[in-house]
């Protein structure tokens, strides 16, 4: 017979050792002069510092 299995089972498969936050800048278009939005999925580790981990990802977008 098959193993029963629960939601709860499959959600506690491993630990997770960091938060993700979606991140939405915008940013001016060079070409059209037009305002557009970025959407970014960030990773960021258990003891950083969030808003360190967010300018270094919208700097690295600008590069």
């Amino acid at each position: 017979m098959a193993k029963k299995q629960s939601f709860g089972d499959k959600a506690k498969k491993g630990t997770v050792d960091f938060k993700v936050a979606k991140l939405v800048y915008s940013v001016k278009s060079e070409k059209t002069n037009a305002w557009k939005f970025v959407e970014k999925n960030v990773r960021i580790p258990n003891g950083e510092n969030e808003q360190d981990i967010i300018k270094k990802a919208i700097s690295d977008h600008s590069k």
